[in-house]
């Protein structure tokens, strides 16, 4: 839809001028208002909040037209002026773009051509500014809004792990207790009470202890979301952590007849939080152990590069469908495979070991396809820190 100024100002010292230029503008839809020197047009524009666009001719003896535009820039930057002249000089025309015209006609046999052309360009010009501005605005609306619903989001988020925190100690303690007595029960009364009893101690301490695994993994997820955890960062050998957590988890790996192979090359010294990388390793042979069938084959990996160190986990399981594989490292995501041996699974574990190694500043990453296993690895920098950590 065509742009219509509110109102046009038209300064002309000759009557003769303003006369055309009115009726000219008038016909075309536009509202005129008119003065005959910079002086009574300036206490015009003044007065009248209404008029969003100035014709002004150059040359007038009190207050010529570029007197006028240097005096109404120090009040509106924005407001569109287009100067009229017979003068045909190309200084001239630099001159009033220099103090802020907006436009510049000749006053020649062309002018009520040039004229509607020009506030043509001046109205297309005040409809894109007022555009502009309406969507900033809009703009302007929404960012607060989303600040506002992210800071809300921030505030449900630090009570969820506040509450999450609280509850897993208290019921951590509850089922503690439970796995103790139920332990003691079975070793204690395991000859005295009937096959059947005996089971049902058994699914009690077996629940309760997959319950506190969960437990522990939530207490993890919300110590790492809420910023709390923080790195014992200290020189250690990646190797000698790795061996250690193989043959604990083999004796796992026994049970389902899986054999685990080891290709370690000897890697440097690096800086690293003993604890949490133990967690990070277990989290992943815990994983291939889960999914690989029975009398298969794990193959763990360890090699060193210029800049970090690389542990990877390749296992004979069923596989991960390209389109599953984003999922794997967010919290509680169970997919479509399911644990060989029936094992319990938190939907946990792998989101656990993305944070921690992206608290060492490494990466985590897999390689996969259905029906060709899977190659779990996470990179870890030899000096998390950086250089500017030495001084």
């Amino acid at each position: 839809m065509e742009t219509i100024f509110e109102k046009i100002l038209v300064v002309d010292d000759d009557p003769f001028v303003r006369s055309i230029l009115q009726d000219l503008l008038e016909e075309n839809g536009h509202a005129v208002l008119t003065a005959e020197d910079g002086h009574e047009a300036f206490e015009i524009y003044e007065k009248d909040a209404e008029i969003s666009l100035i014709i002004s001719d150059m040359n007038m003896a009190a207050m010529n037209g570029l007197e006028l535009i240097q005096k109404i820039r120090k009040q509106d930057m924005e407001v569109p002026i287009i100067i009229l002249t017979v003068n045909d000089r190309i200084q001239v025309a630099l001159d009033a773009i220099k103090s802020g015209a907006s436009d510049y006609l000749l006053k020649d046999e062309n002018i009520q051509d040039t004229v509607l052309l020009a506030v043509e360009r001046a109205c297309e010009k005040h409809r894109l500014r007022m555009e502009n501005r309406r969507l900033l605005a809009d703009l302007l609306e929404k960012n607060n809004a989303l600040n506002q619903s992210n800071a809300k989001l921030l505030e449900l988020n630090n009570l969820k792990n506040k509450f999450l925190s609280i509850a897993s100690h208290d019921l951590r303690s509850a089922i503690s207790n439970i796995i103790g007595l139920s332990d003691l029960l079975l070793r204690r009364l395991k000859e005295a009470i009937p096959a059947r009893q005996q089971e049902m101690l058994g699914m009690i301490h077996s629940v309760s202890n997959n319950m506190l695994a969960l437990l522990d993994d939530l207490l993890d997820v919300a110590v790492i979301e809420s910023g709390r955890m923080e790195l014992n960062l200290e020189p250690g050998n990646l190797k000698t952590v790795l061996e250690e957590r193989i043959r604990i988890n083999r004796i796992i790996g026994d049970r389902k007849g899986i054999e685990i192979l080891t290709r370690l090359g000897e890697v440097s010294d690096a800086l690293f939080d003993r604890s949490r990388i133990q967690q990070a390793i277990d989290n992943y042979l815990s994983n291939a152990l889960k999914y690989s069938p029975k009398e298969s084959t794990i193959e763990i990996f360890l090699e060193e590069g210029d800049e970090q160190i690389t542990v990877s986990v390749k296992d004979q399981g069923p596989g991960i469908p390209l389109e599953e594989q984003p999922k794997l490292f967010e919290e509680f995501q169970k997919l479509g495979n399911k644990p060989t041996g029936g094992e319990p699974s938190t939907g946990l574990g792998l989101a656990i070991v993305k944070r921690v190694i992206s608290a060492h500043r490494g990466s985590v990453g897999v390689k996969s396809g259905k029906g060709e296993g899977s190659i779990f690895s996470f990179s870890l920098p030899k000096d998390p820190l950086g250089k500017d950590h030495l001084g």
